[in-house]
């Protein structure tokens, strides 16, 4: 398992604070890097530099 990825482009992807709050959009650009948790078949559970964790499809990053 990668210990870090890098998204290949600019992308916008989403975060929910807690359950039953809103979704929340957050902007990445090309190159940003991302702590990897987990890895699944076809994603990442991914955690920002400041905390929020995502899920991103391995066809948005590869490992750093």
């Amino acid at each position: 398992m990668a210990d870090s990825i890098k998204l290949k482009a600019a992308a916008v992807l989403k975060h929910q604070a807690n359950l039953g709050e809103d979704l929340a959009e957050v902007e990445f650009s090309a190159g940003d890097e991302l702590s990897v948790l987990q890895e699944w078949e076809t994603a990442w559970l991914a955690k920002s530099s400041d905390g929020k964790l995502f899920n991103v499809k391995k066809e948005l990053a590869e490992p750093a």
